[in-house]
């Protein structure tokens, strides 16, 4: 373990850790699953995009409630998470614009919930999702050969 001199854990490396744990948590419950047919599979959302989508719901909680602790905590976890993903899968053709696109709208979601600015968090979200619709049609395009 890295300490400072008060014998506090570096704030570095705890966010580390514990970005480590959100990454590997996913993976950890799939192994525990059935494997699924292909057909399935592929209609399924991947073990990232269900840690994702329940980011976005809670982020989208917070906005509700307007618990801005709640909304940048869980676009902090998303912000990991895509930034991980990003690693690897940044080859993918035109993959690399719409993680920009995502990451630029989940920080900002950040920087608006640190203000306690609920219409900006909510329009930096919509963008966020914006985003998320169009990755996934070219991803989808990507599957097909198109």
């Amino acid at each position: 373990m890295v300490f400072t001199r008060n014998g506090r854990l570096e704030k570095s490396v705890a966010i580390g850790l514990a970005s480590c744990l959100i990454w590997l948590a996913p993976i950890a419950a799939a192994n525990g699953q059935e494997q699924k047919t292909p057909e399935t599979a592929e209609t399924q959302p991947s073990v990232w995009m269900r840690k994702k989508l329940e980011y976005s719901r809670n982020i989208l909680a917070g906005l509700s409630s307007e618990d801005f602790d709640k909304v940048a905590a869980n676009a902090q976890a998303m912000q990991g998470m895509s930034r991980f993903e990003g690693f690897l899968r940044g080859k993918m053709p035109g993959y690399r614009t719409q993680l920009e696109v995502f990451q630029d709208a989940n920080e900002e979601i950040i920087r608006q919930a640190q203000k306690d600015n609920i219409e900006g968090a909510a329009l930096a979200f919509t963008q966020l999702t914006i985003s998320c619709v169009n990755c996934h049609k070219q991803l989808r395009a990507q599957s097909k050969g198109k």
